[in-house]
């Protein structure tokens, strides 16, 4: 067995194979050759034996024909192919391998052949295989994006960020990808899908955007984890360091055997998994949105916050509308955060610009207060609650209309600034305004959403880190996790 290699020449390699490239615009091969040529700063080889020119680069029918030019090679060829294209890649002193086709071990007996038959040459070789059945992996410094997606001048539109994402649906990776990162909903250090994870797994992977200075907090789809200890030692390593949020999938047998049928995965059992995870101060969401969510928050402020009393989970709001303050008290209660009770020197100085007839707590409706000395009033009642020793994190519920173009956003964010304390948006009214209003906010910090609920699952994960840094810098509990091997 040859000792094995770690993960720079996939995050970056200095130069780059497609093995099933191919000038049809209508395959997967040529979103790969098109996105390597259009945004890969090293030289790129098209693999083709049927062809010898593809956009512009001579083609070669193999890769034993590239004997010490390339470190990385991307297949997409079918896959009864691709042993033959790993023994190529071997002879060729290929470092790695990412493997986009599918039809492996998720496709029965024979793909479970050609499976065993790839390991045992990875093993042999030391040459390194991601997937297969995925789409590979975006690094956004230095720039790669292995995708089958084409995208158009991927590497001026993938700004460089601090979110790492893990995924082991491929084309969730490529989908969160073009839905969130290419609209600028947030930006990415580095996206992985990691498929079948024949060779590189979660852990590994994981382990990479621990120590990776440019990775700042993960957010992960798993359908199985390969080894629970291995992966709870990292995980309870980031803890308080680098926030990790997952969705472990395959919770109930139905779910669990779909798990199995498009990524060959087992999942284990949900209860010992749960409490592993809580365990390792994992954030554990159950659907995608949230994840996207939690992932737009964390890449605003990856760092702890500052938190004001011993529980860390006491909950100021401010609103413009009384409703919606009851609908977010109940979901902050359900989350099982508190309302803060407000100082009496918060509520002395509140009442000073509330008028006598609706004396200010918490909820803090501000509304009275905004009709009586306008919008510039928010950056008032911000700074004195969020000065509030009673108070760790802040949900404002403002409402978007004109007077938007005359909100005191910079009075706000240095407010926001000065306290270090976590604070969400909620967005509601005239949505001509609200890219404006999230732009601003975004500057400070402060994510917005166009959702309560999001708000709170944002909230929540934010104290949730922030107290596990706290207890990780001066208040070290136990770290023994004494559970059962997640599958």
């Amino acid at each position: 067995m040859t000792k094995r290699a770690g993960l720079d020449s996939f995050f970056a390699p200095k130069s780059v194979a497609v093995v099933g490239a191919t000038p049809n615009e209508e395959k997967g091969g040529y979103g790969i050759i098109f996105n390597m040529v259009d945004s890969f700063d090293g030289p790129v080889y098209p693999v083709n034996p049927g062809r010898d020119e593809i956009l512009g680069l001579k083609c070669y029918p193999s890769l034993r024909d590239l004997k010490g030019k390339v470190e990385m090679a991307i297949v997409f060829v079918p896959a009864e192919k691709v042993p033959g294209v790993l023994e190529d890649a071997v002879e060729a002193g290929v470092k790695a391998a990412v493997i986009e086709s599918g039809g492996f071990a998720e496709v029965g007996e024979e793909g479970k052949r050609l499976s065993d038959r790839c390991k045992e040459i990875s093993v042999k070789s030391g040459l390194r295989i991601w997937g297969p059945n995925c789409t590979g992996l975006v690094n956004t410094d230095p720039f790669i994006f292995t995708p089958f997606v084409p995208i158009r001048r991927a590497q001026e539109r993938l700004k460089p960020g601090c979110l790492g994402i893990i995924a082991q649906s491929g084309m969730l990776a490529a989908g969160f990808l073009i839905q969130y990162v290419v609209s600028g909903f947030f930006k990415v250090s580095k996206a992985c899908a990691i498929g079948n994870k024949l060779d590189v797994n979660e852990v590994e992977v994981l382990e990479y955007m621990a120590n990776d200075p440019k990775t700042c907090a993960v957010v992960a789809y798993l359908e199985s984890i390969v080894d629970g200890h291995a992966f709870l030692e990292v995980a309870r390593d980031m803890a308080g360091n680098k926030p990790l949020a997952v969705i472990k999938g395959g919770r109930y047998e139905e779910s669990a055997r779909a798990a199995l049928s498009h990524t060959a995965s087992l999942a284990g059992s949900d209860e010992i998994i749960d409490g592993a995870l809580h365990q390792a101060g994992v954030i554990r969401l159950e659907d995608f949105h949230d994840l996207m969510n939690l992932g737009k928050a964390f890449s605003l402020h990856p760092q702890p916050f500052n938190l004001a009393t011993p529980e860390g989970n006491n909950i100021a709001i401010i609103t413009i509308t009384g409703g919606a303050g009851v609908v977010t008290i109940d979901m902050l209660r359900s989350s099982g955060l508190e309302m803060a009770e407000l100082k009496e020197g918060t509520i002395k100085n509140l009442a000073k610009v509330f008028p006598v007839w609706m004396p200010p707590r918490n909820p803090v409706d501000i509304w009275p207060a905004l009709e009586q000395n306008g919008i510039g009033i928010f950056a008032d009642v911000i700074r004195d609650v969020l000065a509030d020793d009673s108070v760790d994190g802040v949900i404002l519920l403002p409402f978007a209309n004109r007077a938007m173009e005359f909100f005191p956003f910079d009075k706000v964010g240095k407010e926001v600034q000065k306290r270090g304390k976590a604070m969400v948006s909620w967005m509601f009214g005239d949505t001509r305004y609200f890219d404006h209003f999230e732009e601003c906010l975004r500057e400070f910090g402060v994510p917005v959403y166009s959702d309560i609920r999001s708000c709170v699952i944002a909230i929540e994960a934010y104290l949730q880190f922030s107290r596990a840094a706290r207890s990780r810098a001066g208040e070290h509990p136990s770290r023994e996790i004494k559970v059962a091997s997640i599958v």
